[in-house]
């Protein structure tokens, strides 16, 4: 990393003092501490290197905080627990999770950022999850009433949305209250290619779909959990692969047409970001845009870019133009991805055995080793598990969705263009995705597949797997095999350390956590021997399942790996709902529950899951 391009450090310190400050909330406060620190690292060595990394990082504080106080002061008048309505339209629409609604009159105004509406037909949702058929159209007039709920970020701003009651399309009460052009044109052309993919991708629509559209609520919740633990969710949503893929196409058309490579590379960027637009610009799907930016600046001047200076581009760009974005995991995820490939396979194929044959497998297999790597402490602190398959289910299914993209997006563009035999090519990437999905299934479904670590943990592992690394650079720089043992001897002694003193530090002591499910009840309880409990497992009711995303991310949060017990309290589903998905991730040992179940759907699908699981079941 010595010979690093600039852009890079600029880009670390930036998105660094981003992140603190969005994390902690302190801000600018933190700056005295920093020029002291700094004036301390400058008095002994690498003065140009500090300086300009205190420097990024002190820009990166307060380019944060200002964007913080200004999300403070868009709808700054709405209290928690107020009703209102509001005039404007959907920008981004959900069936089951939050919409982008722009607010064109009532509480805020257009110069804010898009409101995060839910639709509420949940009686025992906070956030008002919806079960709907179809999401709200988008692009159109609506009015929304509902109510607003405000709650606090770990940077001290608040966090708004509205849980809607109803929502109403008409047109606009003033000539002014129009929604712009460019959201029409999304909304039409989203709405084109969706009927093209209904039409002609059959079973794989709602799969084909998330591909090209970032479209995920049709997928069911199962298929998703499969692939998480598969190691291949990235694979069906939006990322640098679905883009390079997009730009690969983009370019290998152009090439037909005889135009120069510098004409070809400009067109091929410009199409690259028209598609990143058209399907809501999310984070990876950004950040590869980025990346191809600086590779046909680096051919239109005749300089060719280097790869670690576009991901510098790229996460400087991100962290501008939306600070929060570096918390976020999916930022993390593409940039520690990208990071991997680019450095940990470089060491790998610079070392690969050269005596030995199939070189033809190393890049691969390099590419998925360092993804694999730098993206599981990311994993682990976000979702608390790490899918141990992501090297094989990569390799396997990666070329799978590859090949079925052209064939959706030639299925696409024969339907919208009117050229007969669109069905062919989409029958042909029909299959392909089913044995994706199927594939994706199985390995997702084998026994140990996922490895459960908490943020602590992850921490831990990742603080040794370093500090080992900047001991070994001095004693064994020539030696390779030892440069790959050091790290996960390193990471493996502060796991223990720091677990043994951790688990020291609390010895002796109860603790008792009342986990936030809503309406309803989820307690978990530490005993005094580390030993964990559960009372009550949460609601679930009109598509949401607070065992799923609320009990059991707690729970891996805090490495919890088994429960001695599970008592439930009595069988109403704000109680029992979420104790069939509680059984299903997590191994218990016995449940202790009432001796009625009063037909309650909650509580019977948690008994059949005890039964599957053979979890025995107490009165």
């Amino acid at each position: 990393m010595r010979d690093a391009p600039p852009v890079l450090w600029v880009a670390v310190g930036f998105a660094a003092g981003a992140a603190a400050a969005t994390a902690t909330g302190f801000g600018p406060s933190v700056l005295p501490i920093l020029a002291v620190t700094s004036l301390f690292l400058l008095l002994r060595r690498r003065r140009s290197r500090v300086l300009a990394l205190a420097a990024c990082f002190a820009a990166g504080l307060a380019w944060a905080d200002a964007d913080r106080r200004s999300r403070e002061r868009c709808l700054a008048q709405v209290q928690d627990g107020d009703r209102s309505a509001v005039h404007g339209y959907f920008v981004r629409s959900s069936a089951t999770g939050a919409s982008e609604f722009r607010v064109l009159s009532g509480p805020g105004d257009r110069r804010c950022r898009p409101v995060r509406v839910y639709l509420r037909t949940d009686p025992f949702s906070r956030t008002g999850r919806a079960a709907r058929a179809s999401p709200p159209a988008e692009a159109r007039f609506a009015i929304v009433e509902g109510r607003w709920y405000v709650t606090r970020r770990p940077d001290g701003s608040r966090a708004v949305y509205l849980s809607a009651a109803s929502v109403r399309f008409a047109g606009p009460p003033e000539p002014t209250a129009v929604v712009p052009w460019h959201h029409r044109l999304r909304s039409a052309v989203r709405g084109r290619v969706a009927r093209a993919l209904d039409r002609n991708l059959g079973t794989q629509a709602s799969t084909a779909k998330a591909l090209v559209l970032a479209e995920r609520d049709a997928i069911p919740r199962e298929l998703w959990d499969d692939f998480a633990r598969s190691g291949s969710a990235h694979l069906l949503s939006i990322s640098g692969f679905h883009v390079g893929v997009v730009a690969a196409l983009l370019n290998g058309l152009l090439s037909l047409t005889g135009r120069s490579p510098r004409t070809r590379a400009a067109v091929t960027a410009a199409g690259v970001w028209a598609y990143v637009l058209l399907i809501g610009a999310p984070t990876s799907a950004r950040r590869a845009a980025w990346m191809t930016t600086a590779f046909v600046a680096g051919r239109l001047r005749y300089v060719p870019a280097r790869t670690l200076g576009a991901l510098g581009l790229s996460m400087f760009a991100n962290s501008v133009l939306r600070p929060q974005v570096v918390s976020e995991a999916g930022f993390q995820l593409t940039v520690a991805g990208t990071a991997g490939i680019v450095i940990l396979a470089k060491w790998l194929l610079a070392h690969w055995p050269r005596h030995r044959g199939h070189r033809w497998i190393a890049p691969p297999l390099a590419a998925g080793i360092g993804a694999s790597v730098f993206t599981a402490p990311v994993l682990a602190w976000h979702f608390g598990q790490v899918p141990l398959l992501s090297l094989p289910s990569s390799i396997l299914l990666t070329p799978l969705v590859a090949a079925a993209v052209p064939g959706v997006l030639a299925s696409v563009a024969m339907d919208v263009l009117g050229v007969p035999g669109a069905r062919v090519p989409g029958a042909g990437a029909e299959t392909l995705l089913y044995v994706v999905i199927a594939a994706a299934s199985a390995l997702g479904n084998v026994a140990g597949a996922t490895w459960n670590v908490s943020p602590r943990e992850a921490g831990l592992l990742v603080a040794g797997a370093l500090a080992a690394q900047a001991f070994g650079r001095v004693q064994w720089r020539s030696r390779p095999a030892v440069r790959a043992t050091v790290p996960v001897a390193g990471a493996c002694a502060a796991l223990w350390l720091g677990q043994s003193a951790f688990a020291l530090a609390g010895r002796g002591r109860i603790e008792i956590v009342a986990i936030d499910v809503g309406q309803g009840d989820a307690i978990g309880v530490r005993t005094p021997s580390g030993r964990w409990l559960l009372v009550d497992a949460g609601p679930r009711s009109g598509g949401a399942d607070a065992g799923l995303t609320r009990v059991i991310p707690y729970l891996r949060t805090r490495g919890v790996r088994r429960l001695e017990a599970v008592v439930l309290t009595h069988p109403d589903e704000d109680h029992a709902g979420g104790l069939s998905s509680v059984l299903a991730h997590v191994p218990t040992r016995v449940v202790l529950g009432p001796g009625f179940a009063g037909g309650q759907r909650g509580h019977m699908d948690g008994l059949d899951e005890a039964r599957r699981a053979q979890v025995p079941w107490r009165r």
